[in-house]
């Protein structure tokens, strides 16, 4: 079950870090690590504790559950979506809010050919 989990951790952190434009230095500096822990994060080689865990989530602006999320093809497109609007203002995340809702309606009230 560990292998699973630094599995999950590697490939969301990576991808988080690099949705933030963050290199593996600028975050092991944010987090107060060193730039060779975050590589060993990277590469499935250690487990973060859980305070690193969040010290990290905080740093990429997303939720700490994010980091260790499964793979599932809908939850990952999700989980995009989180990462992308986390650091937007509350305004913009309510409007990309009702944006979404407005999408949905209109493609459940279309004919289905």
């Amino acid at each position: 079950m560990e292998d699973i989990i630094k599995d999950r951790i590697s490939k969301n952190l990576k991808y988080f870090r690099k949705l933030k434009g963050l290199t593996q230095e600028k975050l092991a500096e944010k987090i107060e690590v060193s730039p060779m822990y975050i590589s060993y994060l990277e590469r499935s080689s250690k487990i973060p504790s859980l305070v690193i865990l969040f010290k990290i989530a905080n740093a990429l602006d997303i939720d700490p559950g994010l980091l260790i999320q499964d793979d599932d093809s809908k939850n990952m497109e999700i989980n995009k979506l989180l990462g992308i609007i986390s650091g937007l203002d509350k305004s913009t995340i309510k409007f990309l809010s009702e944006m979404i809702i407005a999408f949905i309606k209109f493609n459940n009230s279309k004919p289905v050919s």
